[in-house]
Parts: structure tokens; sequence; C-alpha cells
């Protein structure tokens, strides 16, 4: 290997760790801003727990105080409901790593299977995506669980009989949580902090905390529960069919971006079919492989671009 390639070598290699340098930094810059406007809600809503609360009664407490990259997993790990720990999420990112390096290698033979590296956030994207669907269907459940509640809060039952009520009827991610204040309360824990608990674990629900929140507030003011939880079912459910008006609405501009996000897949696969020897320089060529890389993060970033713009807050 001649010089010129140990310092293409080298170069693609700050580059590669310049970038996920970057890429980790913007991460856990928006989930700072994320928690930090959570933290403003929980305010508002009385729900905020302080720091030296003390830990809970079905977890050991982790020892780390401070919100550091650990902690924020194991977070994320608990909000996805996932059976396995913080040690095993690490094996699977080096894993993942040393998997993409490899087979980067193997299909370029170049300083480019460094970019194989960045396998390694895919446990983490997984883990996110199954926390946002675990947090989708707990709201979607509400509604439902606070009817339950509300009934048989008319019958006659405790608060916290109801909750078991709630766990024992209700399907999972529901009935888990429910379950666990419930068997908190029953543990000797203040009810308060039970349902405290509740929105810490699950931060990613709104109508969960407005559910926790209007009731820790009647409990200190007063009022009727019962019409409480029906009107937080039917304010949930109204919000539900809005939601679908929007998403219809904006169906042409999400359609649109999948167009042009599988455009290059297609363009590239038609090329390979015609003439499968033309992309041969992006692979073999060191200057291919940087354009090649530029490609990528290009078309990264306007998958990015193309999404932020069809979102749509409600």
């Amino acid at each position: 290997m001649n010089a010129d390639n140990i310092i293409l070598v080298v170069a693609v290699a700050m580059a590669m760790a310049a970038l996920l340098l970057f890429a980790q930094f913007s991460y856990w810059t928006l989930q700072s801003r994320a928690d930090q406007q959570q933290r403003e809600l929980s305010r508002r809503l009385g729900t905020l727990v302080e720091k030296n609360a003390g830990p809970e009664l079905l977890r050991a407490p982790s020892g780390r105080e401070a919100r550091g990259i650990s902690a924020r997993l194991e977070d994320r790990i608990r909000q996805a409901g996932s059976p396995y720990t913080l040690n095993a999420l690490y094996t699977r990112m080096a894993v993942a790593g040393l998997v993409g390096v490899l087979v980067l290698l193997v299909a370029f033979k170049s300083a480019i299977a460094l970019a194989g590296l960045a396998f390694a956030y895919i446990p983490i994207v997984l883990l996110t995506g199954a926390a946002e669907t675990r947090a989708r269907r707990l709201t979607e459940q509400l509604p439902d669980g606070l009817d339950l509640l509300a009934r048989s809060l008319q019958a006659g039952h405790g608060l916290s009989e109801s909750l078991r009520g709630v766990a024992e009827e209700m399907p999972l991610p529901l009935s888990q949580e429910f379950g666990r204040v419930y068997e908190e309360h029953n543990l000797g824990r203040d009810l308060r902090e039970c349902l405290q608990n509740l929105t810490r674990r699950n931060p990613g629900s709104f109508d969960l905390q407005i559910f926790v929140g209007s009731v820790l507030l009647q409990r200190d003011t007063g009022g009727n529960l019962v019409e409480i939880l029906n009107s937080i079912s039917a304010t949930i459910r109204g919000r539900f069919m809005f939601q679908g008006k929007v998403a219809a609405l904006t169906s042409e501009a999400r359609f649109t971006a999948y167009i042009l996000g599988g455009l290059p897949f297609f363009v590239i696969g038609a090329i390979l079919w015609a003439s499968p020897k033309y992309l041969r320089p992006l692979i073999e060529d060191p200057l291919g492989n940087l354009m090649l890389v530029g490609a990528m993060l290009s078309f990264s970033f306007g998958v990015f671009v193309m999404r932020e713009i069809s979102k749509v807050e409600v």
C-alpha cells in the first residue's frame, strides 16, 4: 500500500469517525430538548418527580443520577418493554457494527468498509421504534381502559381496585402498566407516587400524563372523577379522528416522499440489470468510494428533510 492509499484510508476513517460523532451529538441534542419539554409538561401537570425521590419498589436503583447515555438507553429499554438488559444491548450494538464492517469489506474491499460501524446504531433504532410502537398502542388502548375504569368507579369500587380490574380485562401494554400501579400501591407505596412512576415509565404517552394529572388534581381539589375520565376518553377519541383526517390530507406528500426515496434504488437496480459494469468504478476506484459515501449522506439528509416536512403536529 503506497502513501496515497494510506492517506486516503486515514482520511476516510477520520471522516467516518467525525460523522458518527456528529450523528451521536445530534441525536442526544434532540433527545435533551425532548426531555426538557417533557419535564416542563410534567411540571405543569403536577407529576414532576424530583431527583432526590426514593428508588422504585419493584426496580433496583441503577446508581446513575446523571442523565448519561447509559441511563437514557435504560429508559429506552424500559419504555420499549424489552426483556434484555443494557449489557445485552451493548453486545448487540458491537455485533451489528462488526457485521457491518465485514459485509462492506467483502463487498467493496476498501476503506469504505469503515462505514459499517454505523450498523451499530441499528439496535438503538429498532429499540426506539419498539418504544414508539408501545407508546402508540398504550394511547390507543387508553380510551377503552378509562371507560372501564369509570364504570368500575360507578359500581362503587375504589380507584385501586378499579385499576386492578383494568389490568385484568385490558390487553398489553395497558394491563401491564395499570397492573404495576396496583401492585406498587398494594405493597404500601402512596398512590400519588405510583401514578407518577407510571408517567416516568411512559414519557411518550401524552394522554397518559393527562390522565395521571387529572386524577392527582381530583384527589387534591375534589370533583367527579367519573366525569373527568369520560371527558378524557372522549377527547382522546376525538383527537384520533382528527389525526386520521390529517393523515388523509398529508397522504400525497408522504407518498411523494416514498417515491423520491425509492427512486435511487430503482435506478441503481435498472442500471445493474442493463449494464453491470457501469457502476463498477464506484466500488473499485477510491474517488468512486468517496462519491458513494457522499451520495449516501445526501440521500440520508434528504430523507430526513422530507420526513420533517410531511410531519404535522396535532
